[in-house]
């Protein structure tokens, strides 16, 4: 198993792919817009990438399905209000109808794992989140966020929470540019950590955002760091969970390493699984060389938690086809209870993917 979740550039496997993931064996995928434009060929590309896994457990996976701006389904109809939206209706009842609703459709498409939820706390700077957090205080994201987590688990989706330790107050978007963020450990935990540190024991993995933090760490973005990594988020909190990093094709991390310098990075760092999301067919190899050169007892403990997480993919209940057009019925009747705000939001790469 090579520990990468990786990108697919189209909405069937291509010949180069095939082979590779075949040969390769990595841990999980994640889909994109790119990925999903007809309901039949989503479920059978998640199946083919099932039949091309290995081993005792399923593979993860994995998409961004926030709802608002990011989601990943439109193409196929599936549209869900945003975490900001849900958020203004002050309905609990709201929240879990969302997440039950984006579960169905994400089960029916064959996919196991969001990305979500947000656990950044919002702020007016003009990032890649606004629209997608849960409240503008460490306890409406708690509150709100724990509602979206649990309904998704109760429905058969692993989660993920995310950008730990928190990137709200990032002035620019890693999707182009590093952000930098001052603190210490001790600031971050009195606000822009608490939603991770209250939902820690409730979501089975987190992904670690692409920010330099000189308090922490001078030299390393926070998705490469060991200080904030191990220890920070293993030692201090003593999270066991399965830990991502956010796509290291972002302009954050890409302007200055290449895939197959950033991963062992992260996986030296702490981490487990490096997202590399663009161009696989180029880059996978000289990543599994450089991962390989990697002491093994760091590859058997992120090897561990990433068979944990594979495990409970592989012993949720069996996948079904939904009755799609009634399914988006019930969808669109939704949709029009949970109006967006008025307010747009910056344009950012994470809502063109």
């Amino acid at each position: 198993m090579l520990p990468v979740i990786v990108g697919i550039e189209g909405p069937e496997l291509s010949r180069e792919e095939r082979e590779l993931f075949a040969r390769l064996q990595p841990a999980g995928y994640i889909l994109f817009s790119r990925n999903i434009i007809d309901y039949e060929l989503t479920r059978e590309l998640t199946d083919e990438l099932r039949r091309l896994t290995s081993g005792a457990y399923e593979p993860i996976i994995a998409v961004d399905q926030e709802g608002g701006r990011v989601i990943r389904t439109a193409a196929v109809g599936v549209k869900l209000p945003s975490a900001a939206a849900l958020a203004a209706t002050g309905s609990e009842h709201r929240i879990r109808q969302a997440a039950y609703l984006a579960a169905r459709g994400l089960r029916a498409l064959g996919i196991n794992t969001d990305l979500a939820p947000v656990l950044d706390i919002a702020s007016p700077h003009s990032n890649a989140l606004p629209g997608r957090c849960w409240g503008s205080d460490s306890q409406q994201v708690i509150s709100r966020a724990g509602v979206w987590n649990r309904s998704l688990a109760r429905c058969g989706i692993l989660t993920c929470g995310k950008h730990f330790p928190g990137m709200g107050e990032a002035s620019c978007d890693p999707h182009e540019t590093l952000p930098v963020l001052h603190g210490t450990r001790d600031s971050f935990l009195r606000e822009a950590a608490l939603p991770f540190t209250a939902l820690m024991p409730e979501l089975p993995s987190l992904m670690i955002a692409h920010l330099l933090i000189p308090e922490m760490d001078a030299d390393l973005p926070s998705s490469l760091s060991p200080e904030l990594i191990r220890g920070f988020l293993r030692d201090q909190l003593g999270y066991e969970g399965l830990v991502l990093t956010d796509d290291l094709c972002m302009g954050a991390i890409a302007e200055s390493y290449r895939p197959e310098e950033s991963a062992p990075l992260a996986l030296q760092a702490g981490a487990d699984l490096p997202l590399v999301c663009h161009g696989a067919v180029d880059k996978l190899e000289a990543v599994a060389r450089a991962l390989r050169e990697l002491p093994q007892p760091l590859l058997a403990d992120a090897e561990a938690r990433i068979e944990h997480f594979r495990l409970m993919i592989s012993t949720l209940p069996g996948l079904s086809f939904l009755e799609w057009n009634d399914y988006l019925s019930a969808l669109a009747e939704f949709e029009a209870l949970v109006p967006e705000p008025a307010a747009s939001a910056p344009d950012s790469a994470v809502q063109r993917y």
